[in-house]
């Protein structure tokens, strides 16, 4: 299932908070590179495969964007500054820090690397 939408946030896109993911986003919005949040929790069957997914679109990417991973069971501000609503929830940024996508659910390697605007150059 997915769900495109724009988050209602202040300045970039991201929600004023002073929640330790929401600062994550930031610090990563000041990069210039796309970013991809990865929003779940250890206890999720299905967060565990995006992990994996997570992980070699890091290898893929070649530090040409910004992946994070935030526990919104440690960090619950974070869920409800970005209005989470299920997990896993990817938030998609681009390289000005303005939320351009959000998706409910696994994506694929090539689905988050497109989502991002970048290559696959692993080939």
């Amino acid at each position: 299932m997915a769900l495109l939408g724009s988050l209602a946030a202040c300045g970039n896109g991201t929600p004023a908070s002073t929640s330790p993911g929401v600062k994550l986003v930031q610090n990563a919005a000041a990069s210039g590179l796309p970013i991809i949040v990865e929003f779940g929790a250890v206890g999720c069957a299905s967060c565990r495969e995006m992990k994996i997914v997570l992980d070699s679109v890091v290898r893929r990417t070649q530090g040409r964007a910004n992946v994070l991973n935030i526990d919104i069971s440690k960090d619950m501000d974070a869920a409800d500054a970005y209005r989470i609503q299920l997990i896993p929830t990817q938030v998609f940024f681009d390289a000005h820090g303005n939320e351009i996508e959000r998706h409910m659910g696994i994506l694929t390697e090539a689905g988050v690397i497109a989502r991002l605007g970048l290559s696959d150059t692993s080939k």
